[in-house]
């Protein structure tokens, strides 16, 4: 894979995590005091986990090309553990949470 590759990749997946979270925070203005705990709890989960995968793109964004290939086996693997993360985090969330994107 290569590094643009694997950029466009990492971006996909941030942006997808990233609008799940804005739609988790609009639906949290509408419900009710409990829920509200829940989605709150949510988002302070799942926001450092996307500040990290930002972080790991910026990290694979900012190797020089020339190093790239020594580089690009662990960055790939960097990203697949950030990436999973960030998917576990949300599949986490309470059966009440994702009910708010049905």
């Amino acid at each position: 894979m290569t590094k643009e590759e694997l950029l466009a990749k990492m971006q996909a997946t941030i942006d997808e995590q990233q609008a799940n979270l804005e739609a988790l925070k609009e639906k949290a203005l509408d419900e009710s005091q409990e829920a509200l705990e829940d989605v709150r709890a949510a988002i302070a989960d799942l926001e450092p986990k996307l500040e990290q995968a930002k972080a790991k793109a910026q990290e694979i964004a900012d190797a020089a090309d020339d190093k790239w290939d020594d580089l690009k086996d662990s960055l790939e693997s960097g990203w697949d553990e950030a990436s999973a993360k960030l998917e576990e985090g949300w599949n986490s969330l309470t059966s009440s949470i994702k009910s708010f994107f049905s």
